[in-house]
Formats: C-alpha cells, sequence, structure tokens
C-alpha cells in the first residue's frame, strides 16, 4: 500500500512539473498578445514588399489544397475547382523576442495588417481577381519573420477539352498562378516538396483525380506556377444510355433481310428504324459533346451507323422493286449470279438412255433451272444481311479498340 502511494505521489508531481513548465512555454495571455501587436505592427508598412535584400526576389511557396472538382464543361472548355492554397514567405519586416510576451511564437492576424502576395489564376475565364477576394483571410506570422496565409477561392479556368475516346477519355487541365504585377526581379514562386494535397478531396460521381504535378516556368518577366491535375470521366452512364441503344439499333438493322417481300413491312420496318435512330440522336445530342477538334469517335460512329441504316433503306427499296419485275424482262449475268446461289448446292440427275448416262450425270441444276426474279431477290437479302452485319460488327470491335487503348 505504502509503495503504491508513494508512485501516484511520483506520478501526480511529474504531471504538476509538466503543467508548470508548459505554462511557462505557452503561458501568454491576451495582453502579452495585444502588446506584440500593438509594438510590431503600429510601424509595419504592408505595402512593401517585406525583403532585407532586393538585390535577391523574395521567394514565395505554394502548396495547393484540392477540395472539390465540381464541374468539367466539354463545351465551354471550363474547369470548376473548389481550392485551398496555402501561402508560405519570410517576412523581413517582423521579428520580435518570444520570451518578452509571454513566450508568444506566433500572431493571428487578418491579412489587410501583412503584406501577401497577389495571386491571381492566369487561365481564369472569369475576371483576374486575386484569389480569396474580399474574404477575411487570417495570417499567421512567427517571430522570425515567416509567415503563412490560406487562400480559399472557388476556380473557373480554362481548359482545353480532348473528347476523341468520349465516355472513356481523361482530360488534363492546367491551374496557372502568378503574383500580379511583381515580375521576377521582386518575386518567385516556388512549389511545396509535395505541391497538391487531395487529404480533403470530396469524391466527385463523374470524374476521379488520377495524376497531379506541378512546376514553375518562366512567362516574359514573370514567374508562374502551373499544377496539372489529370482527372478521368466516369463512363458507366453514357455507355449504357448512348453507347448500348446505338449498337442495338445497329444490330436491328439488317433484320429487315429476314422479312418476306409478300410481307409489305420491309420498307415500312427500314424507314422505322432510320426514323427511330434519328429521333434517338435529337435526344442524346446534348449528352454527347459538341467538339469537332477533334471529334468524339462515338458520334463518328453514330453518323456511320445512321449512314448505313439509309443505304438499306434504299436497297430494301431496290429489291422491292426487282421482285415485282416483269419476267419477260432480261436478265443479266449479275442477277443471274445472285440467284443461282440459292440452288448452288443442288444437282439434277438427267434420266438419259443406259449408254449417255455416265457422260450426262450430275449436270448443275442452276445451269438447267429458269431462274426467277424471286431468287435474285432471295440471293441479295442473303448477301446484303450478311454484309451488313460484318459492316457493323466491324466497326464495334475497332470501336471497342480505339477507345479502350
Amino acid at each position: 500500500m505504502k509503495t503504491f502511494t508513494a508512485v501516484r505521489f511520483q506520478f501526480q508531481f511529474i504531471l504538476s512539473l509538466s503543467c508548470i513548465l508548459f505554462n511557462v512555454v505557452y503561458g501568454q495571455t491576451s495582453t502579452n498578445i495585444q502588446q506584440l501587436y500593438t509594438d510590431v505592427f503600429t510601424t509595419h508598412q504592408k505595402a512593401v514588399i517585406p525583403n532585407s535584400n532586393f538585390s535577391k526576389p523574395l521567394e514565395v511557396t505554394l502548396k495547393l489544397f484540392l477540395l472539390t472538382i465540381t464541374r468539367f464543361d466539354e463545351v465551354d472548355e471550363t474547369l470548376d475547382t473548389g481550392v485551398a492554397i496555402l501561402t508560405t514567405w519570410n517576412n523581413d519586416g517582423i521579428s520580435w523576442n518570444p520570451s518578452s510576451y509571454g513566450n508568444a511564437e506566433s500572431i493571428v492576424v487578418p491579412k489587410t495588417d501583412i503584406w501577401t502576395p497577389n495571386l491571381v489564376l492566369l487561365n481564369s475565364v472569369e475576371t483576374y481577381e486575386p484569389l480569396g477576394g474580399t474574404n477575411d483571410n487570417l495570417g499567421t506570422v512567427f517571430y522570425n519573420g515567416s509567415s503563412s496565409i490560406f487562400l480559399g477561392d472557388l476556380l473557373s479556368s480554362k481548359c482545353v477539352a480532348n473528347v476523341y475516346k468520349f465516355p472513356f477519355d481523361t482530360q488534363t487541365c492546367v491551374l496557372s498562378f502568378v503574383v500580379w504585377g511583381s515580375t521576377i526581379k521582386d518575386v518567385t514562386l516556388t512549389t511545396d516538396p509535395y505541391p497538391v494535397d487531395v487529404t480533403y478531396l470530396i469524391p466527385n460521381s463523374d470524374w476521379t483525380l488520377q495524376s497531379y504535378q506541378g512546376r514553375t516556368y518562366l512567362w516574359g518577366s514573370f514567374d508562374i506556377l502551373e499544377l496539372s491535375l489529370t482527372i478521368k470521366r466516369a463512363p458507366l452512364y453514357y455507355t449504357i444510355v448512348v453507347g448500348c441503344p446505338t449498337i442495338l439499333f445497329g444490330l436491328l438493322n439488317p433484320l429487315v433481310f429476314l422479312l418476306p417481300v409478300e410481307s409489305g413491312e420491309r420498307v415500312g420496318l427500314s424507314m422505322t428504324v432510320l426514323l427511330s435512330f434519328a429521333i434517338f440522336l435529337t435526344m442524346v445530342q446534348m449528352a454527347v459533346p459538341a467538339s469537332s477538334n477533334p471529334m468524339s469517335l462515338l458520334l463518328v460512329f453514330m453518323i456511320v451507323t445512321i449512314a448505313l441504316s439509309g443505304i438499306i433503306v434504299a436497297v430494301t427499296i431496290y429489291i422491292s422493286s426487282l421482285y415485282y419485275r416483269d419476267p419477260q424482262v432480261n436478265m443479266n449475268t449479275i442477277f443471274k449470279y445472285f440467284g443461282s446461289r440459292r440452288h448452288k448446292n443442288k444437282r439434277l440427275i438427267v434420266v438419259v438412255p443406259e449408254l449417255e448416262k455416265i457422260e450426262k450425270e450430275n449436270v448443275k441444276y442452276s445451269a438447267e433451272m429458269n431462274i426467277t426474279w424471286k431468287d435474285v431477290c432471295d440471293g441479295l437479302d442473303t448477301y446484303m444481311m450478311v454484309i451488313s452485319y460484318c459492316i457493323i460488327i466491324f466497326i464495334n470491335c475497332l470501336l471497342f479498340i480505339i477507345v479502350t487503348v
């Protein structure tokens, strides 16, 4: 029992001693902070770049925290993002001795009380306003002059869209920042070792962030910080709503050649498919990006499919006209070829005297029979259906290979 009491007393003593030490280090009061603010910022010239040696530019370090990917508009070619930018620099005009102010090593002040870099999004599609706008952002200043401030804003930047592989496309957009009005002789921009932080990124249902990187480059007499973001589209919605119906319309078209001409529904069915596809194109025209440089492969596929549907309508009408053609009209070699295909496997055994049987057997039926226009139409139907499906399957496979590679 005595041992437990002694240990308990020692623990309480150590805890009390720790509290005393921490109070000594961080025991500043509001009076200390107010006095620090009065002493440091009364004579501070916030309009002057805080650089003690103007033979070298002031170095400003940026780190971007990506919060949201709000929207990407392919038509207007704009990317809307929500970001917070941590800006860090050294303010040579501010310093103090922490022991004189209750060991206060830092102070939080409004951005209007200190010099801050006038950061502007260079490729903005709106006005060139400083990041953060008129928000009352707060900056942190340390006793050695090291300063930092978080600038949060919703950015709308220009981003050239590439919808060639839509809806399996990826877009690479850049955010270019410049200290407006300050040349490279005054201020230089550098990136943090980890220039983009996505810890607080809110996921977007349409786009996912694939990669990001940062770099600086010289643009005239200005230092530019460029942050590159690569985003990938979620293709499921457009695949189901646009891709699958387009493929089904294409596969439905050649089935018109299976209908008998006597039914009188061949031309009606082919026209119905063509008009249905045209109406479908009107419905989805807002979903497919209206860009021609480069044009979306899916849009090219839809145009080819509707063109093939129009050809099928024309061929169907022509075959129907052949079916009702006068039997007395002479038939050329091409028509005879299509008509003979129907009976290519049939043979006729001609009944002749016994002495001539060996010479006359295995005579082709197609050579002796009378080929009609109905035979020609049946042969054309078979060939056209096979050719149509071959074209459609080839186009579908080609599209799939290109957009997924």
